[in-house]
C-alpha cells in the first residue's frame, strides 16, 4: 500500500509550499501552479514513488500519477493544509492571467472546467449502454415506465451540461462555484431556454437552446470572474456581501443572454459541423490520423482540447463516431505495445512495472504506458502509432460509434447503441474487431521493430 502522505511531504518540500499558487488535478495528473518554475528540480520529482512522469508547462508543473491521482491530491491538500488559503490566496480570475502562453492557459482552463463533468458524462453513457442491453436482451419496451425512468436518468447527464460546466469553470477561476451553477440554471430555465420574442428594455434576446451545450456558460463564467476581479477592490468592505454577488450575477447573466450565449452556441455548432464534415469527407483516413497521433496529444497535454468536442458530440447526438472510436484503437495499441516491451524485457522488476502499465492501458488510462515505458522506447512508441492508425482506420471504415468517453476495454459496453442510425449488436461487434486489430497490430509491430 502506497504511503501518499510521505510522497506528498517530499513533493511539497521539493516544490516549496511558499512557491505554490494553486493545486488542482485532472484524471491522471496533479497540476501545481507556481510562482517560480525555473527553480523546481524535476529529476527529484521523477524519483518519487508512484510518479510516472513530469511535464513543465508555462508556470504549471504537471505530475503524472495515473489512476491514483485523486488519492495523491487529497493527501497533498491535507499536508498543504490551510497555508493554501492563508499565504497563497489567489484573486478571482488569476488563472486566466498566469504566465503560461494563451494556448496553454486555454487548455488548462478547459481541462479543469470539464473535470467535474467527466464522471457524469461517463456514468450517463454507461447507464444508456445498460438500458440498450435491457432492450436487446430482455425485449424491454421503449414505452415501458422502466425504460422511461432509466432514459430520463441517463439524459440528465447531457441535458444539464451547462450546470456541470458552470460549476467546474467557476471553481477553476476561483470564484464561488454557485455563480457558475446559477448561470447554467438561468440558461436552462423554461422561460428562457429556446423561448422566442424575449427582450431586455427593447434589446432583443436571440432565441437559443442552451440544453446540451457547454461553450455559452463557459464564456459567461469568464465574464463573471473578470467582473468579480474588477470590482472586489473597489467596493467598500461593508457592502461587498451585497453588491458583489448582485453585480457579478447581473453582468454575467445579461451579457451571456444578450451576446456571448448565442455566439457560444453558434461557435459550438460550427466546430461540431467542421468535425462532421471532416468525418464525412475523409472519415477513415481522419480516424487513422487521430489514432496514430493521439498518444502525442496525451504526452503534450493537448488532448484536453478534444474533451469539449467529444462531450458536445455525445450531448447532441447521443454518440460520437469520430474522436472516441479513434482513441479506442490508440489506447489499446499503446497498452499492447507496452505489453510487448514487457514480453521482451529480461529484468524481472522492469517487466512487472511494464506489465502493470500495459494492463492499466487496456482499461483506458494510457499515461502509465506513455510516460513510464514508451517515452523512453521509440520503437515501441512507433509500434503503438502503427496499431492506433490501423485501429482508427478500421473504426472509420466501419463507422464505429460510442456513447461514452470510455476508451479501453470497458468501452465495449458503450458500443451497444440504439440511437439511429445505430441499433442491435453490429456496432459492438465492430468495436471488438477494432480492439483486436489495433491491439494485435500494436503488439506485433513493436516486437518486429525491437527485434530488427
Amino acid at each position: 500500500m502506497k504511503n501518499y502522505e510521505v510522497i506528498s511531504k517530499r513533493l511539497l518540500d521539493i516544490i516549496n509550499e511558499k512557491n505554490i499558487n494553486n493545486i488542482t488535478h485532472c484524471a491522471t495528473r496533479l497540476r501545481i501552479s507556481v510562482k517560480n518554475i525555473d527553480g523546481i528540480e524535476v529529476e527529484k520529482i521523477k524519483k518519487l514513488d508512484s510518479v510516472l512522469g513530469v511535464v513543465k508547462q508555462g508556470d504549471t508543473v504537471q505530475i503524472i500519477f495515473g489512476p491514483n491521482v485523486e488519492q495523491v491530491y487529497s493527501s497533498v491538500m491535507n499536508v498543504y493544509g490551510s497555508n493554501a488559503e492563508e499565504s497563497n490566496e489567489i484573486s478571482a480570475g488569476e488563472d486566466l492571467d498566469s504566465k503560461e502562453n494563451l494556448f496553454s492557459r486555454a487548455l488548462s482552463f478547459l481541462a479543469a472546467a470539464f473535470l467535474p463533468t467527466m464522471p457524469i458524462v461517463v456514468a450517463a453513457g454507461l447507464i444508456t449502454a445498460i438500458l440498450n442491453i435491457l432492450v436487446l436482451a430482455l425485449n424491454l419496451s421503449v414505452e415501458s415506465p422502466t425504460y422511461m425512468l432509466i432514459s430520463a436518468i441517463a439524459s440528465t447527464g447531457s441535458y444539464f451540461l451547462p450546470l456541470y460546466v458552470g460549476y467546474g469553470s467557476a471553481k477553476q477561476l476561483n470564484i464561488n462555484p454557485v455563480y457558475g451553477i446559477f448561470l447554467g440554471a438561468v440558461l436552462l430555465n423554461q422561460n428562457i431556454n429556446g423561448v422566442e420574442n424575449l427582450n431586455l428594455l427593447g434589446l432583443p434576446i436571440i432565441a437559443t437552446t442552451y440544453s446540451y451545450t457547454a461553450l455559452p456558460v463557459l464564456l459567461g463564467v469568464i465574464i463573471m470572474a473578470k467582473t468579480h476581479k474588477l470590482i472586489q477592490n473597489i467596493i467598500p468592505s461593508y457592502l461587498k456581501e451585497v453588491l458583489i454577488p448582485l453585480i457579478v450575477i447581473t453582468v454575467g447573466t445579461l451579457t451571456t443572454l444578450l451576446i456571448v450565449g448565442p455566439l457560444g452556441v453558434v461557435s459550438g455548432d460550427w466546430l461540431t459541423s467542421m468535425f462532421v464534415f471532416i468525418h464525412d469527407k475523409i472519415g477513415w483516413l481522419a480516424l487513422g490520423l487521430v489514432g496514430a497521433l493521439f498518444g502525442f496529444t496525451v504526452l503534450t497535454g493537448t488532448n484536453k482540447a478534444l474533451v469539449p468536442i467529444m462531450v458536445t458530440s455525445l450531448a447532441t447526438q447521443g454518440y460520437d463516431s469520430f474522436l472516441i472510436p479513434a482513441m479506442l484503437g490508440t489506447n489499446i495499441a499503446i497498452a499492447t505495445s507496452t505489453l510487448a516491451v514487457a514480453y521482451l524485457e529480461k529484468d524481472s522488476a522492469k517487466k512487472g512495472t511494464q506489465f502493470s502499465a500495459g494492463i492499466t492501458g487496456l482499461m483506458g488510462i494510457s499515461e502509465p504506458s506513455l510516460f513510464g515505458v514508451l517515452i523512453n522506447d521509440k520503437k515501441a512508441l512507433y509500434g503503438s502509432m502503427i496499431g492506433g492508425a490501423v485501429g482508427g482506420m478500421l473504426a472509420g471504415i466501419t463507422d464505429l460509434a460510442q456513447n461514452s468517453i470510455v476508451s479501453g476495454i470497458p468501452g465495449l459496453a458503450t458500443m451497444i447503441i440504439s440511437v439511429p442510425p445505430y441499433s442491435g449488436l453490429t456496432n459492438m461487434y465492430w468495436g471488438i474487431a477494432v480492439i483486436l486489430v489495433s491491439g494485435l497490430t500494436g503488439f506485433i509491430a513493436t516486437i518486429l521493430l525491437k527485434r530488427r
